[in-house]
């Protein structure tokens, strides 16, 4: 049994279906002499500005990211490079401390001079010291 004005349940909030209800149509008289309102907002030039803006606002958002990403990068592998660089210079630091501490030793410079200068030892009295008359000093 149908009741008069009567129309269908609204959906439920889980996404139930919705039965079609019939379009409204307008008196062919009014169709034939003027366009459609929604096809004439559409072939408007002005409609498309607003999407060409979002466009090209996308792109230099695109690009900034881009450059950014790229430059975090160069920076990233620039550090690298540079940390790379202080290890070799500390560890030739430490290899030039270790032949100073090697060339500075007594058993070293003794070594040279036999072996490079030909130096040899003196005897015991070969070397005599001048003493002084003065008790001040």
């Amino acid at each position: 049994m149908a009741v008069i004005g009567a129309r269908p349940a609204p959906t439920p909030w889980f996404g139930g279906r919705r039965p079609r209800t019939r379009p409204r149509t307008r008196p062919q008289s009014a169709r034939r002499g003027r366009r459609s309102r929604g096809s004439s907002r559409l072939a408007t030039p002005s409609d498309i500005k607003p999407l060409l803006v979002a466009i090209v606002v996308a792109a230099a958002l695109a690009l900034f990211y881009l450059s950014q990403s790229t430059r975090v990068a160069a920076t990233g592998y620039e550090i690298d490079s540079l940390q790379a660089s202080l290890a070799e210079r500390r560890a030739e630091q430490q290899q030039l401390i270790w032949a100073i501490g090697q060339a500075r030793s007594p058993a070293e410079i003794a070594r040279r001079a036999r072996v490079e200068l030909r130096l040899v030892p003196l005897d015991a009295g070969a070397v005599t010291f001048a003493t002084s008359d003065d008790p001040a000093d």
